[in-house]
């Protein structure tokens, strides 16, 4: 925990809007006559998303949320702690159960939210909106991140004070991760309705910086893992029926390279903005074979043939990986590479060309709103609304089966709440392969449901056929090994941290 105790690294002054994503943050101590115009509370704001930016980060949003899930196995090399999670032989030691990179933007973000007010009131050209609305990107990008850490870890310590240095304590103890969420909710109610802004006066802004609708796509998420699904329901119909920042699924021919190649496409709601100056290595490395930092980490692809997921005459299949095949490594295409435009429903291999380095990382597309409000009409009540629900999984499985016509889903194949459930969940997992959502997605079924042995063995499972079962399964068999632990060297730091219980051993962790 001491590691979160880091300085807000920020560089100063900006030239124009472009530079906004570009900007690097310094490693001294912020001074203490940094804050003393609204210019310096900009380049604060930019240094919290450029802190989302960094390998170590990314590394996390893929590995919490793709590499524990049934979608990957370990490809041509990994490194240990990559493995071990591969394998469900995760400890106290592996690396990824580290979470400073998201303590890092968390201080970041808390330390705009204490010293903005006070640069408002003293320079005369910050007005009070622009204030609201930059509080308003610090508590959105605060609150994803916590969303990120309670679905890792669960109980994680929570503070909504910043850190400059020793002189505040740090030993703190994990709060509850529903009453984070809870406490989280409460603060994005409080200002959902009038500190976003709608729109930026650019594209790559508007969806790479927090809108309206990316806080309340954020909300709908949460309220999901909540089981609010009322309120899940509104913030999706809201995102849809607002007219500033219109939103449009891309049509089949150009899907795959205006959300995945291009980037900011009509669907967006909010990515993280790469470019050749702030590569994206962490993609390439993880889902490419060629232009990383290095020859480690290649994942492959469940091969999913074996398991049905695809109809043959759905195109996502080879937008994100390549192919069924009997070799042990299956490479995934998805990000690294994209698919040209074209008038016709084939797909061909040469139809993709490779996208080094410069993809942005999705974090809430407008298919992803479509699919959490048909699950929460599915979940709300024993009957659910299976008509809306399909009319809502119909938009995406109709643009990625263009050769079915629209309306191929009929309600009739689908008319319970189980069998409707598990096409919203296969539908999610078809449209959202590799994109860090899918261990979520499992997790959240499993905390609203219970039958944890039924999911794991349906779908965990299959990632590890090549171990023994029956070891896997004790490795899987209480919700809280679901979670990650909390780190050994967390642990040695802070001595009010507890361990989660599933890890803590005796002898395990030397507090001396």
């Amino acid at each position: 925990m001491k590691k979160i105790i880091c300085a807000l690294c920020i560089a100063c002054g900006l030239s124009s809007c472009e530079e906004w994503f570009d900007i690097k943050p310094q490693t001294e101590l912020v001074s203490n006559d940094f804050w003393q115009s609204k210019s310096d509370v900009e380049s604060a704001v930019a240094a919290c998303y450029r802190a989302f930016l960094e390998p170590d980060m990314m590394e996390r949003l893929i590995v919490w949320g793709e590499v524990r899930s049934d979608n990957v196995l370990t490809g041509l090399n990994v490194s240990n702690d990559i493995y071990y999670i591969l394998t469900a032989n995760v400890d106290a030691s592996n690396g990824y159960t580290k979470w400073e990179p998201v303590y890092r933007v968390i201080n970041y973000c808390n330390t705009v939210l204490e010293k903005a007010p006070a640069v408002q009131q003293s320079d005369p050209n910050f007005k009070a909106g622009e204030l609201r609305a930059y509080q308003a990107e610090a508590i959105t990008l605060r609150a994803l991140c916590y969303f990120y850490l309670v679905r890792t870890f669960k109980d994680v310590p929570f503070t909504t004070l910043s850190y400059k240095d020793d002189t505040r304590p740090f030993q703190l103890a994990q709060t509850d991760g529903d009453d984070i969420i809870d406490e989280l909710l409460g603060e994005l109610e409080s200002i959902s309705d009038n500190y976003a802004k709608a729109v930026y006066s650019n594209t790559g802004d508007t969806k790479g910086r927090i809108t309206q609708k990316a806080m309340w796509a954020l909300m709908a998420d949460m309220y999901l893992w909540r089981n609010e699904y009322d309120k899940c329901i509104g913030m999706c119909e809201r995102i849809q029926q607002t007219q500033s920042n219109p939103l449009q699924l891309e049509p089949s021919t150009r899907y795959n390279q205006q959300v995945f190649g291009a980037g900011n496409s009509s669907e967006s709601i909010f990515e993280l903005q790469f470019d050749t100056y702030t590569p994206n290595y962490v993609v390439n490395e993880m889902y490419g074979t060629t232009g990383g930092r290095s020859s480690v980490n290649h994942l492959s692809s469940l091969d999913f043939g074996e398991y049905q997921l695809f109809d043959g005459s759905d195109i996502r299949q080879y937008d994100a990986f390549y192919g069924s095949s009997s070799a042990a490594f299956i490479p995934i295409r998805k990000y690294v590479t994209y698919r040209l435009e074209s008038s016709g429903n084939q797909v061909s291999a040469s139809d993709y060309i490779v996208n080094q380095n410069t993809q942005d990382w999705i974090i809430y597309r407008l298919a992803d709103v479509y699919l959490m409000e048909a699950e929460a009409l599915v979940e709300r009540n024993a009957g659910g609304d299976l008509e809306k629900a399909i009319r809502l999984v119909s938009n995406t499985y109709d643009r990625a089966n263009p050769s079915r016509g629209t309306g191929s889903l009929k309600l009739q194949n689908y008319n319970s709440q189980e069998l409707m459930r598990n096409l919203v969940f296969d539908e999610r997992q078809r449209e959202f392969l590799f994109e860090g959502k899918r261990y979520f997605d499992i997790l959240r079924r499993v905390r609203r449901h219970g039958d944890l042995n039924n999911i794991v063995s349906t779908y965990l499972l299959r990632k590890y056929e090549s171990q023994d079962q029956a070891t896997v399964m004790t490795r899987l068999n209480t919700l809280n090994a679901l979670y990650l632990p909390v780190n050994r060297d967390e642990l040695k730091v802070n001595k009010l941290l507890k361990q989660n219980p599933f890890y803590a051993t005796t002898g395990d962790i030397d507090r001396n």
